[in-house]
């Protein structure tokens, strides 16, 4: 039985914790979170902190949902320990961080996946397996949106000494998902920011095709968040838009699968365990991370000097 602590008891903390309850082999056997009320809620022995949660030696695995200036200490003790880990994107907000859990999680030995959660979606799954059986022929272009508002987030969301700010917020899903998606890394990024709340990304990838990434979180009103992927093939076209929805058009015709409903937190959770003891298919890695960190870095630099950035 693999004990899973959970640091963080909001909203994610709550649904691993539900998702956990479901899958054999796994107990929540610990949580973590400054509100008592919160620990107690999710089951487990609640904790004020990661740190009194690492110090109980009650779990073998951890899901870290902190804010991002805390994730390189809060992964590099738990390997230290021998925990493994989970943990939400970004990985951490430095190469330099990166580079510390990488190594950290080497001389340990455990686990240590990042929350990319599109890679575990049912409708974005089924677009790669298309994309990399030629169905729309070779890409051309993908374009990227990702839009949110909510009035009251954590003032850490917009602290860039905190790793706050919308590259962190948001780009490090579309530096993962994009590559992923169309099978080969970008090559060379220029970005331009508003405020810290709104971005515009021009990515080169290293076949060639290009990306044109747009992001923003309003910070006055709420509304539903959106996300929107199109890619552009020399064969047809894929669409993947919020809820689950995949449209494919080619010269054959036009489709639209719908995977509203998908459990997707219980594939990428069971494929965490499943890592732990392991078995189980590839998981994004701290080096999937890493180049997710590299990306969002170099959309940082390109927006502060307006020069094109390449990635190494």
């Amino acid at each position: 039985m693999l004990r899973l602590g959970i640091v963080g008891a909001g909203i994610m903390g709550a649904k691993v914790a539900a998702t956990a309850d479901r899958l054999p082999g796994v107990e929540v056997a610990a949580v973590a979170d400054p509100v008592p009320e919160r620990a107690a809620a999710l089951g487990g022995t609640p904790f004020a902190g990661w740190r009194e949660l690492l110090d109980s030696g009650s779990v073998d695995a951890v899901y870290l949902g902190l804010p991002h200036d805390s994730h390189a200490d809060a992964c590099a003790e738990a390997s230290a320990r021998g925990v493994h880990v989970l943990i939400d994107k970004p990985l951490c907000t430095t190469v330099e961080e990166a580079d510390r859990i990488i190594a950290a999680r080497d001389a340990a030995g455990v686990v240590v996946m990042v929350g990319f959660s599109y890679r575990f979606r049912a409708e974005w799954l089924a677009a790669r397996r298309l994309v990399a059986d030629g169905a729309i022929g070779e890409p051309l272009s993908v374009t990227d949106v990702i839009v949110e508002a909510a009035p009251d987030t954590p003032a850490w969301y917009w602290d860039a000494d905190r790793g706050g700010g919308i590259l962190h917020l948001q780009s490090h899903h579309c530096f993962d998902r994009l590559p992923w998606l169309v099978g080969v890394p970008l090559a060379e990024v220029t970005c331009r920011t508003v405020a810290g709340e709104a971005a515009a990304i021009a990515g080169t990838f290293a076949g060639g095709a290009v990306a044109g990434i747009a992001l923003s979180f309003g910070r006055t009103h709420r509304a539903e968040p959106r996300s929107l992927t199109v890619v552009q093939g020399t064969a047809g076209q894929l669409r993947i838009e919020q809820g689950g929805a995949l449209a494919v058009s080619t010269p054959a015709g036009n489709r639209v699968e719908s995977h509203a409903g998908d459990d997707w937190l219980h594939r990428e959770l069971a494929a965490f365990v499943a890592a732990c003891s392991g078995a189980g298919p590839d998981f994004p890695t701290a080096e999937d991370g890493r180049r997710a960190v590299v990306c969002a870095v170099a959309a940082t630099e390109s927006a502060r000097t307006g020069e094109a950035v390449r990635l190494s």
